[in-house]
C-alpha cells in the first residue's frame, strides 16, 4: 500500500475543502461578522502552522504510524493510551460526518428517504473501497475528483458575481476587533487541523521525507477558497442571513441564475461533494480500523474494517438530527478536539521526540 505525494496533495485537498466551506463560514460569519474573511484567513495560518507540526513528526517517525511511535517514545501504555485517544475521536468524528452527510442528502435530495438507509449506502461504498483497495483506491478516487471540485467551485464564484453587493463587506474590523476576529478562527482551523491523520498515513506514502510542501499547499488552497467563499457569502446575503444558513455555500449555489438558462448549479455541486465527502469518510475508516488492528495487535487489519463500520454506522444515528450535529462542533470539536488533539499533543510527541533523539526512518 503506497500513495504518492501528488496523490497525498489531492487527498488532502479533498477531504479539507469537503467540510471547510459547507460548514465553517456561517459559524464564521455568526462571530466576525462582515470580517469573517479575516478569521478564515487566520486560520489558514494556524491550519499550516498546525500542519507543519504534525509533518515534522511523523517523518522523524516515517516507518511508523501514530499508534506504534508514541508507544516507542512513551512507553507501552502511555504510548496505547494515546494511540486509543486519538483512534477514539476519529470514531466520533468520522460518525458525526457521516450524520450530517445523511442529513444533507435527506434535506437536498431524498426528502422522504429515512437517514439510516442514505447512512447505511454510504457505509457501504466506504467498506467496498477500503477492503477492495484500500488507501490506494482512495488516493485513485482523489485524484479523479480533487481537480473537478476545485473547477466546479471556481465556476460557481464566477457566476454568482452579478449576485454580488460589496458594501456588505464594510465596514472592515472597526465593528469587530481583533478578538472576535481570532476566536472566529478557531471554527475552521480546528477542521484544517484533521490533517493531523498524516500520522496514521506517513507509512504509506512512497517519498515521505518530501511530503511537506504538498500537504501545506493542500492546506493553502482550501484556506484560499474558504477566504472568498466568505466574501461572496457575506456580499449575497450579509451577516445576519449569512450566520443563519446551515449550507451557506450551497445556498448561494442554488442562487444562480442566469436568465432562467444558467441554473441549478447545485446538483452538479452536491455530485461532486458527495464524492468528495465519501474520499473523507472511507480515509477516516481506513485509519480506524488500522490503527484499531494495531493497538490490539490483530495482524489482518482488513478485519477491523467491517467491525469499524458498523460502530461508525451505529454512532452517526444517534442523534440524528442538525441540533445534535452543531452540538457536536461547538462543544466538543472546538473545546476540546481542537486544543488537545490537534494542537497539544502533536507539539508534545514533537517536543518528546527531539528530546529523545527517537527517529525512525524508513529503511
Amino acid at each position: 500500500m503506497k500513495i504518492s505525494t501528488w496523490q497525498l496533495f489531492w487527498m488532502f485537498t479533498t477531504l479539507e475543502i469537503s467540510m471547510s466551506i459547507w460548514l465553517t463560514i456561517s459559524p464564521t460569519i455568526e462571530i466576525a461578522r462582515q470580517d469573517a474573511w479575516i478569521s478564515l484567513a487566520v486560520a489558514g495560518l494556524i491550519g499550516v502552522a498546525v500542519t507543519f507540526i504534525c509533518i515534522r513528526v511523523s517523518q522523524r517517525h516515517s516507518a511508523l504510524t501514530l499508534v506504534e511511535f508514541a508507544q516507542k517514545l512513551f512507553g507501552k501504555w502511555i504510548g496505547k493510551l494515546i494511540g486509543a485517544l486519538y483512534i477514539l475521536m476519529w470514531f466520533s468524528v468520522c460518525s458525526d460526518i457521516l450524520r450530517i452527510f445523511s442529513l444533507f442528502v435527506k434535506q437536498y435530495l431524498f426528502h422522504e428517504t429515512p437517514i439510516w438507509i442514505i447512512a447505511a449506502l454510504m457505509v457501504a461504498a466506504m467498506v467496498y473501497v477500503n477492503y477492495a483497495g484500500s488507501v490506494e483506491a482512495i488516493a485513485r478516487i482523489s485524484e479523479l475528483m480533487g481537480p473537478l471540485l476545485l473547477i466546479g467551485i471556481f465556476i460557481t464564484f464566477g457566476l454568482n458575481i452579478t449576485n454580488l453587493h460589496p458594501a456588505l463587506l464594510f465596514p472592515v474590523f472597526a465593528d469587530t476587533g481583533a478578538m472576535p476576529i481570532i476566536r472566529g478562527s478557531f471554527v475552521n482551523a480546528s477542521f484544517l487541523g484533521e490533517s493531523m491523520m498524516i500520522m496514521m498515513l506517513t507509512p504509506f506514502i512512497a517519498n515521505s521525507q518530501k511530503m511537506l510542501k504538498p500537504v501545506l499547499l493542500a492546506i493553502c488552497i482550501p484556506s484560499v477558497i474558504a477566504v472568498i467563499a466568505a466574501i461572496m457569502i457575506i456580499a449575497t446575503f450579509g451577516t445576519n442571513v449569512g450566520s443563519t444558513l446551515v449550507f451557506p455555500y450551497f445556498s448561494m449555489v442554488r442562487f444562480i441564475n442566469y436568465l432562467d438558462f444558467i441554473q441549478n448549479m447545485d446538483v452538479w455541486v452536491m455530485f461532486v461533494w458527495i464524492f468528495c465527502v465519501f474520499v473523507k469518510l472511507a480515509i477516516y475508516l481506513f485509519i480506524n480500523s488500522y490503527g484499531t488492528a494495531q493497538l490490539l495487535g490483530i495482524k489482518n487489519w482488513k478485519v477491523m474494517i467491517f467491525i469499524s463500520a458498523i460502530v461508525i454506522y451505529v454512532i452517526s444515528l444517534v442523534p440524528a438530527n442538525i441540533v445534535g450535529m452543531l452540538d457536536y462542533a461547538n462543544y466538543v470539536w472546538i473545546i476540546y478536539v481542537f486544543p488537545i488533539f490537534i494542537v497539544g499533543l502533536p507539539i508534545v510527541l514533537l517536543l518528546v521526540s527531539l528530546l529523545r533523539g527517537r527517529q525512525t526512518a524508513r529503511a
